[in-house]
């Protein structure tokens, strides 16, 4: 079992303890002090918190604050009959259940905890200047900073430059985590740089495997990849595509289309803004709708102890919800091993 599973079990479920059991805050009080997690003097502090909802948020905060041992007690306390009788929605909840194989959790330990590389490709030899995406750039760099990553931007690059650049990170790179963005046009075979070449997704994982980056090996490598996959589209003001075939259109598409499957190098995470042969939505003035929708996300969910890929799923979510002509549902590829849980240091 994981050394943090009654810690990360609370983390990852406070607002559902918070809203559960805020209901009858005095009596989970009592039975915490009653079974020695808390003491006398810790329960009356809490008491007098006068908002029941604050009293069980720093209760919470201070088991947790507490260490593991406390945590697994307060785990076991609440699957008490007694406790189970005045806080039923406890039944059957993932907090208190008790599964014989439990998936573990990345050891994200390290502060920086690794590096964010961040490729924004705005300025093109002919394609249309890509306005918005600095708008992307500044979200995601502010967001992963906040995360405890080391962030690292490069700006209008050409394919074969791309490529350079990260086969050289691979290199270097080191840390619990790394994290790549590419922000640029798109068409079927991959993302374009300046000059309207084309690197491959392959390419673009390629030098973070297990051969070629080794200090990664076992470790979390996660993209983020802002481009179309294709000429579909539906136009709709103020929006333009991120397509090398878009011709006049107005209508931003960050999709890139590239036929993936999930490699065999385990550890890989590839989140897509779009499914295969789709436009890929930018708005001109706020940036495109997956990656501010990430990064909205990422800020919300990760402080609640959320994993990456529940994140993921709250972004399709709302991205597919976004638009009333134009829609877009963002796509990933996991080859993870474990769950990855990214708590701001």
């Amino acid at each position: 079992m994981d050394k943090k599973e009654s810690f990360n079990r609370i983390c990852q479920n406070k607002v559902f303890l918070l809203e559960t059991l805020s209901v009858e805050a005095e009596i989970i009080l009592q039975h915490v002090q009653q079974a020695g997690i808390i003491t006398m003097r810790e329960y009356g502090n809490l008491s007098d918190i006068p908002q029941r909802e604050k009293r069980v948020i720093s209760l919470l905060d201070k088991l947790m604050g507490k260490g593991e041992e406390t945590c697994r007690r307060f785990i076991e306390l609440l699957r008490k009959d007694d406790i189970l009788e005045i806080f039923p929605l406890l039944k059957d909840h993932a907090v208190i259940s008790s599964p014989a194989n439990p998936v573990r959790q990345y050891k994200i330990a390290q502060n920086p905890r690794g590096t964010c590389v961040i490729i924004n490709n705005v300025h093109f030899a002919t394609l249309k200047e890509r306005i918005g995406s600095d708008l992307d750039q500044k979200e995601l760099a502010k967001v992963f900073h906040w995360l405890g990553f080391e962030v690292v931007v490069h700006r209008n690059k050409t394919a074969a430059e791309m490529k350079n650049l990260l086969e050289g990170m691979g290199k270097t790179v080191d840390g619990d985590c790394f994290v790549c963005c590419i922000l640029s046009h798109g068409i079927k075979e991959g993302v374009c740089g300046t000059d309207e070449n084309v690197i491959s997704v392959d390419e673009i994982r390629e030098p973070f495997n297990g051969i070629n980056c080794q200090r990664l090996i076992g470790k979390p490598k996660l993209f983020f990849i802002q481009a179309c996959r294709g000429k579909r589209n539906q136009n709709r003001v103020q929006v333009q595509a991120d397509s090398s075939e878009d011709g006049e259109s107005e209508m931003e598409v960050d999709g890139d289309d590239f036929d993936i499957t999930i490699p065999a190098d385990t550890d890989f995470l590839i989140a897509r803004s779009t499914t295969d042969g789709h436009l890929s939505y930018r708005d001109l003035k706020e940036g495109s709708f997956f990656i501010q929708s990430l990064c909205r996300k990422l800020k919300k969910h990760c402080p609640e102890g959320e994993d990456i890929l529940t994140v993921l799923v709250h972004v399709n979510n709302e991205v597919s919800s976004q638009g009333i002509i134009c829609k877009q549902m963002p796509v990933h590829e996991v080859a993870m091993r474990k769950k990855l849980v990214l708590l701001p240091p």
